[in-house]
Formats: C-alpha cells, sequence, structure tokens
C-alpha cells in the first residue's frame, strides 16, 4: 500500500468525546432476569444484569480462533424469526456477532465494546479525516482497523472490523454497530428513548422522562440518548 500522508499516518485512537449520551432508568428487579430464548442464537443461557459491569474483560489469544463470520460476501444463513428480520447484509452481520458472542458467555462484554468502539467512530476528529475527499478510501479503512486493533476491543468486534475493510465495505461498520444495539435492546426488553434539545439537559431531566417512559411501558429497563442539536427545538420519540 502506498505511504499515508503525513497527516493520516500520524493519526493516533483519539480520546472519546460526542455530544451524545445515553442513561439507563432500570426498574427495581422482582426476580432474576435472563435474556429471551432465540432461535436463531446458541442454546446457552446468558444472565443480563440490571447494569452493564463497567470491569474490563481481557481475551487471551488463540491460535486456534475461528472468525464467526462467513468468507464469502454473504452473511451467514441464520433463520427468519419475528424478532431479528434481516432486511439488509447489516443484520446478517449483527446477529452473526450476537451468536457468536452468547456461545461463549461475552456478550455483555462485546457489547459494551461495541458502544465504546461507536463512541471513537463519533469522535470529531475522526470524523473530519473519513469526510475528507483527499484521503482514499482505503487509507480511511486502515485508520479505521488501527483504532479497532490498539482499542483493545473484543477480538469479534476486531474481526469484523477488519473484515468488512478489507471487503471495502467500510461505511457497513457503523450500520452493523447500529443493528447490533437494536438487537439487543430488543433481547433485553430495553426500551429506548430519543431525545434531542436544543441545549444541554440536566440529568435528572432525563430521568425524569425515563420514568415516565418506564411507567407508560412497563418496561424493566429504559435507555435514553440525548442529543444536543442547536437548531432544533426540544423533542423526543419512543
Amino acid at each position: 500500500m502506498d505511504a499515508l500522508p503525513s497527516s493520516v499516518s500520524s493519526f493516533k485512537v483519539p480520546a472519546i468525546s460526542t455530544t451524545s449520551r445515553e442513561l439507563y432508568h432500570l426498574k427495581p428487579p422482582t426476580a432474576t432476569s435472563h435474556l429471551p430464548p432465540h432461535p436463531n442464537l446458541s442454546s446457552a443461557s446468558t444472565k443480563l444484569p440490571n447494569s452493564i459491569s463497567s470491569k474490563s474483560t481481557s481475551f487471551a489469544q488463540n491460535n486456534n480462533f475461528i472468525s464467526p463470520f462467513p468468507s464469502s460476501d454473504q452473511t451467514l444463513p441464520l433463520k427468519q424469526s419475528p424478532l431479528f428480520v434481516h432486511r439488509k447484509p447489516a443484520s446478517g452481520y449483527a446477529a452473526a456477532l450476537i451468536d457468536a458472542a452468547r456461545s461463549n458467555n461475552s456478550l455483555q462484554t462485546l457489547e459494551k465494546d461495541i458502544k465504546r468502539f461507536a463512541k471513537y467512530l463519533r469522535n470529531e476528529k475522526l470524523r473530519n479525516v473519513m469526510k475528507n475527499p483527499a484521503v482514499k478510501e482505503k487509507e480511511k479503512g486502515q485508520i479505521v482497523k488501527e483504532v479497532a486493533e490498539q482499542g483493545k476491543f473484543h477480538k469479534y468486534l476486531v474481526v469484523l472490523v477488519k473484515m468488512l475493510v478489507e471487503k471495502n465495505k467500510l461505511g457497513m461498520v457503523g450500520e452493523v454497530l447500529e443493528e447490533f444495539e437494536r438487537f439487543y435492546d430488543e433481547m433485553s426488553g430495553t426500551q429506548v428513548v430519543l431525545v434531542s434539545s436544543m441545549a444541554k439537559m440536566e440529568e435528572e431531566q432525563l430521568l425524569g422522562i425515563a420514568r415516565r417512559v418506564q411507567k407508560i411501558s412497563g418496561a424493566l429497563k429504559v435507555k435514553v440518548r440525548h442529543w444536543v442539536q442547536a437548531e432544533r427545538p426540544l423533542s423526543f420519540a419512543v
């Protein structure tokens, strides 16, 4: 590969900084909560606690590691279901990620790393490089691969990113992350609320919205995603 321009080759993994926030509100549990069984996924039982641990889990490198993703351009042939409808290839890749992670009881760790990686991709410095027409697509893909490799993310996530970049499908990375989060929220019974406002809202205000949504929906957990958009008034959607 041609040498990268100095402005690109010296790019370092940025510190996470984003204008969007996620806040959780949990209903006091009456019993231990479990992920519901699903025909597309492994039958292994995986517990989902009311709060995701902030502890990072390290994985030993395994020379016999087999990628959970197909070697061809097609996604894994998973069966259709009312829960996971594969409207696009990104859905198939996301389902494959969940299936592989559940099979070795690392779904919660993977979900945590998926969110962390998505925040890196929203970093302003990285986004500016990705939008720069002077930077070739191959070079952009190399940067994203380096972010995945240097960030100490779950091995399945790193394999996915490298595979999509090598297939010249860099634009699909973000779509897969979004589909993974959508599937995970459905599996865990999480109600997602999107809130946008012209100024940053206080945490107590967002908790108030979460409590109202939880009271109406009866959801065990409510996730509030907050975006600051200066040109739009306060609005939210469930």
